[in-house]
């Protein structure tokens, strides 16, 4: 008959295997969990309120959300890389609100972008866009494409 120290190592040992799995999933959903900040106190001239599109934008509904605050994102009309359905062209001096920039920490991703509306067919539809991404601390942008006037 095996005594009972023998009988009990196996059950120590899951104890100690689940209490590992725990501390690894809880240390995995920490880890993928994005961050948010707002960096519109290093954008004071470009946030808060209505701006005029300095160039000529489009407004795309993308096709891929996996970092994304809202489903549709503001690019340059010569931007060769946009991808999803074209909602809207809009010329220079389209009106448009810029409610904040925010940058969002993920994995190695530590981008900034602008969140703000546009009026498209009489509706308001909100956007964000692209500013940059960042590896070594906080780089803001010197010229975006809106200005508080033209």
């Amino acid at each position: 008959m095996p005594n009972k120290v023998s009988l009990l190592g196996p059950i120590v040992l899951k104890k100690s295997m689940r209490k590992i799995l725990v501390f690894l999933s809880i240390t995995l959903i920490t880890a993928c969990a994005a961050e948010t900040e707002s960096m519109s106190s290093y954008y004071p001239e470009y946030v808060g309120g209505y701006f005029y599109l300095a160039e000529d934008m489009a407004l795309f509904e993308v096709d891929e959300h996996n970092y994304s605050f809202f489903e549709n994102t503001l690019v340059s009309q010569s931007d060769c890389c946009a991808s999803g359905k074209r909602i809207a062209l809009l010329p220079k001096g389209t009106k448009i609100q810029i409610r904040d920039i925010l940058r969002y920490i993920q994995f190695t991703n530590d981008c900034n972008e602008a969140i703000g509306s546009v009026l498209v067919n009489g509706r308001h539809l909100d956007f964000e866009y692209f500013i940059n991404c960042n590896y070594q601390g906080v780089k803001p942008v010197e010229d975006l494409p809106w200005k508080r006037e033209l």
